[in-house]
């Protein structure tokens, strides 16, 4: 702990970590029986710099990019979900008037197309929300119970918006939700490594990438195993 000039009290890094771990926070989840893997908004319009909406995110698609090529040698589902603008819809009108970058994600545009240079094959899903949660008017639940994937491994943009969200809905539909640290991104890098120490705490495991391939890649595609003995991967 220490004082500012003004004499407001602060706290290190270190001590709130303790805090929470101190009153039962940042527990694990773990993995369960079959995984599947959810790309975010790996679209034009978030990947293209010069995009409204896009963000400097080469390095988190890379990264991206390891989990899907590492989910289909497993034989996992891997499901990219597009964000889309619907001018009749009056709850996108309304939150156009606070991003208005929002209106140019027509269906027709080229702008809620898949970046090409997502390793994407033929048999992935694709689905389209709306909204900030991916689960919300959309066929998530169902390609998970259609495929037996109760762990959803979150990957793409925004860290504080589309993923924390799905990141914090998936335990009420019993699915365990997993983040990948260097495979999300967000465009104010204050705000992403915020939000995701705050979805480590309450609402999914955050695990570094390499440890999310080397669980996919042990499971000899056959598509059910299950990681640790305890389910955790980290």
């Amino acid at each position: 702990m220490y004082y500012t000039p003004g004499g407001q009290r602060r706290y290190l890094t270190e001590e709130i970590e303790r805090f929470y771990l101190h009153r039962g926070f940042s527990g694990q989840m773990g993995v369960g029986e079959r995984p599947a893997v959810l790309a975010i908004d790996c679209i034009n319009a978030f990947t293209n710099k010069q995009s409204p909406l896009g963000g400097d995110w080469d390095k988190e698609i890379q990264q991206i990019n390891r989990i899907v090529q590492a989910a289909h040698q497993a034989a996992c589902p891997v499901i990219y979900s597009h964000s889309y603008y619907d001018e009749s819809d009056q709850g996108l009108r309304l939150w156009a008037r606070k991003i208005r970058g929002i209106e140019a994600l027509t269906m027709d545009s080229k702008e809620v197309a898949l970046d090409s240079r997502m390793a994407t094959r033929k048999s992935d899903l694709h689905l389209f929300s709306k909204y900030v949660s991916v689960y919300y008017q959309t066929g998530l639940l169902e390609m998970l119970s259609e495929n037996g994937c109760d762990t959803l491994f979150i990957c793409g943009f925004s860290t504080s918006a589309s993923v924390r969200a799905v990141a914090m809905e998936s335990p009420q539909y019993g699915v365990r939700p997993v983040v990948p640290a260097e495979a999300v991104g967000d465009r104010d890098d204050y705000v992403h490594r915020s939000n995701l120490s705050d979805i480590e705490k309450k609402f999914a495991d955050v695990v570094p990438v390499q440890a999310v391939v080397d669980y996919l890649k042990g499971r000899g595609g056959n598509g059910r195993k299950k990681g640790r003995e305890d389910g955790n991967l980290g």
